[in-house]
């Protein structure tokens, strides 16, 4: 399977058995960054409508849910649905609708959205067919935001690479997606995609984090990603996990662990 058919069609077990540790481990985005879309996007006179493909557990959809009169959640993976239902259902949010399908295979008459949030996931889609599907369900004056995570700075001694090194080694060198897949290698930003798009307009914003680790939520989160989800490790999983938490004890001791990065926001919206 070549690269450009591993990022098209994403293999059924990228996430398997990913969706309790997301759900309970993965780092929060900094409430900002919420102001941010809630102020630029759901805060009109009109109704606002949120589209958020690749929802995962809800992260973005259930706390926004409070601003926009209609929520429409979509994730490929079954069990992540189910963890943002749960979500949505302890927050009180009863204005979303929950979907499992793939971005490219969603119908046209679901909208209009005034905002379209795609966080940690725009990379394992059809990324051109995804933003030519949005064109026809976003509002006029209506705008996408694209959502990734950098590091920086993470302490103590750079961790970050430290346990992406040691997957990339148990896994011979490259970082899986799913069991038969290889994370593909992207050969266009984020933004190039968006610039031949209708939405054409960019602007990118940056919200500074730091979140505190210990060493078993830091596992527990490494065991929500692709690289190292309990469905892709699958009888491995043992001897990896002591691999990890041998080396990361190595680096800290005392269990410890600083996430520092920013959440960058690609708000997207046509000239």
């Amino acid at each position: 399977m070549t690269q450009r058919q591993i990022m098209i069609l994403p293999p059924a077990d990228l996430f398997a058995g990913a969706a309790y540790y997301f759900a309970r481990y993965q780092a929060d985005y900094p409430p900002a960054m919420f102001d941010f879309l809630v102020e630029k996007s759901l805060s009109g006179p009109e109704p606002a409508a949120l589209l958020d493909l690749g929802c995962g557990t809800g992260q973005i959809s259930v706390p926004l849910a409070q601003f926009a009169n209609k929520v429409v959640a979509v994730d490929p993976d079954q069990d992540m649905i189910d963890e943002a239902r749960q979500f949505a259902t302890r927050s009180g949010a009863q204005n979303i609708s929950f979907l499992t399908e793939k971005s490219e295979e969603l119908p046209v008459d679901i909208g209009p959205f005034s905002l379209v949030t795609i966080a940690g996931a725009f990379h394992w889609t059809d990324r051109d067919r995804v933003v030519k599907y949005l064109e026809k369900v976003v509002a006029d004056d209506g705008a996408i935001a694209v959502i990734s995570r950098h590091r920086s700075n993470c302490s103590p001694y750079d961790w970050w690479s430290e346990q992406l090194a040691y997957i990339e080694a148990f896994w011979g060198g490259f970082f899986p997606a799913g069991k038969e897949g290889v994370r593909p290698t992207l050969e266009e930003p984020n933004d190039v995609i968006l610039a031949r798009s209708a939405f054409s307009v960019i602007r990118e914003i940056t919200f500074p984090y730091e979140y505190h680790w210990d060493l078993d939520s830091l596992v527990g989160y490494i065991f929500s990603t692709s690289k190292a989800c309990p469905g892709v490790l699958g009888d491995r999983r043992s001897a990896f996990e002591d691999g990890l938490r041998s080396r990361l004890s190595a680096i800290s001791p005392n269990g410890t662990f600083i996430e520092r990065g920013v959440a960058a926001v690609l708000l997207a919206s046509r000239p």
